[in-house]
């Protein structure tokens, strides 16, 4: 397997700030944007390097404020990720793309179908969180996200003490951390940390990345999360895909089905056996099979 360049690029965005991303499978293929995750990095997109590269598809994996290498922006919301990601396409000349929101980036794959519909020929949500403010979706979420988040909605800074356990934990071990977050994971997600050391090193390398510059980015990206939505779902227009585990204990499934009821047009594949990390990897080959789809249908 090729490994691929772990060196971020640094993109200088309008108001000065460094936007860190990385290039990912064919660097001339057709544009997919990924946002990562909770906490997350440019390196989570590595997970899919080969699969994109068969495929002829461009993944460009850019780090949202304050993790890895992107410079922290105060006070920002979750459709100021929009203009980014449009300032960023446009420097690297993709008139049309895709956006693709793992976990966490969900919500920013959401933002951009709302604020740059006419620029999107595909939007995914992978394992997508879904509203964090209305309790009936968190029902099955696990406890401890619901304190985090909890915390965070009443001052991000009130986030800061669990994160930076965290992120001492994976500075520290970075595999004894994994391990002691398997634990708390579906019994897919288990399995699949266990079976595949490299898989396991590579969610391990991506959740490092993200506290490079400590905790702060983490604390304001919570509180984020945790908030209502800065747009309304019934206001996106442009086709989302969602694809749902059936045992995820950080996106439960009423999450997926929330959004498949609010938003004017979504398709959603629910997969029932797998958990919050295993859909990462086993249902990525089919976000690439619905990415070509929808230029194929674009272009009837």
């Amino acid at each position: 397997m090729t490994r691929p360049d772990a060196r971020p690029r640094r993109l200088r965005l309008p108001d000065g700030r460094i936007l860190a991303y990385q290039l990912y499978g064919a660097s001339d293929g057709r544009p997919l944007y990924y946002f990562h995750g909770f906490p997350g990095s440019r390196l989570q997109a590595a997970l899919h390097h080969e699969q994109a590269l068969a495929a002829n598809v461009c993944v460009v994996a850019a780090e949202r404020p304050g993790f890895g290498w992107s410079d922290y922006q105060p006070g920002r919301n979750i459709l100021d990720w929009a203009n980014d990601v449009a300032f960023m396409a446009d420097t690297l000349g993709h008139q049309r793309f895709g956006v693709l929101g793992v976990s966490c980036g969900g919500p920013y794959a959401l933002a951009c179908a709302h604020r740059l519909g006419e620029r999107l020929d595909y939007v995914g949500l992978l394992a997508g969180m879904g509203p964090m403010d209305i309790p009936a979706l968190r029902t099955a979420q696990l406890p401890a996200l619901k304190v985090m988040f909890g915390l965070a909605r009443v001052h991000p800074r009130l986030a800061g003490p669990l994160l930076a356990l965290d992120r001492l934990m994976f500075l520290r071990n970075p595999a004894r951390a994994l391990k002691a977050l398997a634990g708390l994971l579906a019994e897919p997600d288990r399995q699949l940390l266990a079976a595949d050391p490299q898989t396991a090193e590579d969610f391990a390398d991506f959740l490092t990345e993200a506290y490079r510059q400590g905790v702060q980015g983490a604390c304001l990206e919570a509180a984020l999360i945790a908030s209502p939505r800065p747009f309304g779902l019934e206001d996106i227009r442009t086709p989302v895909h969602l694809y749902q585990s059936g045992l995820d204990r950080h996106v439960p499934e009423a999450m997926g089905r929330h959004l498949q009821a609010h938003l004017p047009c979504a398709n959603l594949r629910l997969y029932p056996q797998e958990g919050h990390l295993s859909i990462v990897i086993n249902q990525f080959p089919q976000v690439l099979v619905d990415f070509e789809h929808s230029r194929q249908n674009e272009a009837a």
